[in-house]
């Protein structure tokens, strides 16, 4: 090979033998097909299944952490979700302060921590690509946002059920863990194929809220306080995965044990291709 046969080559054009040159065409990957919305350096491919049928049918799969446009916010949603969750429900459990009381101290940390940092970093999440725990941090930051707005006087919630008969009150209360409850219920089924520290900690965040919901609708304080027994460990465990994903290999001795039971089967590309036949 000549050295101009080799620069043609490297710049994309080819001999077809007679001494004609013809442009080589691009590489649209394995399917056929480019990717119209990189996310990062070239090699990464959002769809890994196929080209889409149709924009309204676009389905984004989370990118790797190499390719996100921002840093992972998981731990960031983790860490303040589960120092609230523990701080919470040790009040709840009746650890130290007695059943039922030093919620007020809560108000703060409710708006701040689990509110205002959470609901960030769940949007964080949803502009990495990944749905799941865009949707999980986004929607528990707000709640908590709520819960720590409703304990301030000027808002009007306070004096609201002042007004209303204590057994009212609590049904209303039950009502709103109720749909709650039903809501982490579907995080859980989303994480049945996940490891072992995941499903512990979306296993307890639904034994909590379900006893929780349970105790402040009968106004049974024995089931109440079994609820933030179970939010406790809620909380340590969403501590744990916050410190699987900060402590690894680069910056630790070793990285945290997580307990991955399940593998799923890849599927290849002729496989993927014939969901796109028309």
């Amino acid at each position: 090979m000549d050295d101009g046969t080799a620069a043609a080559n490297a710049n994309g054009i080819q001999g077809n033998g007679d001494g004609a040159r013809e442009e080589k065409a691009p590489d649209h990957g394995p399917l056929g097909y480019t990717n119209p919305y990189p996310f990062g350096p070239s090699g990464y491919n959002p769809y890994p299944v196929g080209p889409p049928a149709g924009p309204q049918e676009l389905q984004l799969i989370a990118p790797p952490p190499q390719f996100r446009r921002f840093g992972n916010a998981a731990a960031l949603g983790l860490i303040t979700f589960g120092i609230c969750t523990v701080q919470e429900s040790m009040m709840q459990a009746g650890m130290s302060v007695g059943f039922g009381h030093g919620y007020g101290t809560m108000t703060a940390q409710s708006i701040a921590v689990a509110g205002i940092a959470q609901l960030l970093a769940g949007l964080w999440q949803i502009a990495n690509g990944d749905t799941f725990e865009g949707a999980a941090f986004t929607s528990f930051g707000a709640s908590w946002l709520a819960k720590g707005l409703a304990e301030v006087p000027g808002v009007g919630v306070i004096a609201f059920h002042a007004q209303e008969a204590p057994d009212l009150v609590r049904k209303q209360r039950g009502i709103v863990a109720l749909t709650w409850s039903i809501w982490v219920f579907i995080l859980l089924a989303g994480n049945v194929k996940s490891h072992v520290a995941n499903i512990v900690l979306f296993t307890t965040l639904n034994l909590e809220l379900h006893f929780s919901c349970a105790g402040t609708w009968l106004g049974h304080e024995r089931l109440t306080k079994a609820g933030g027994w179970f939010g406790f460990f809620c909380g340590l465990s969403a501590m744990y995965n916050a410190a699987v994903i900060l402590l690894n290999e680069e910056n630790f001795w070793f990285n945290l044990p997580v307990g991955n039971w399940y593998t799923p089967t890849p599927i290849d590309d002729e496989e993927a291709a014939a969901v796109y036949e028309p």
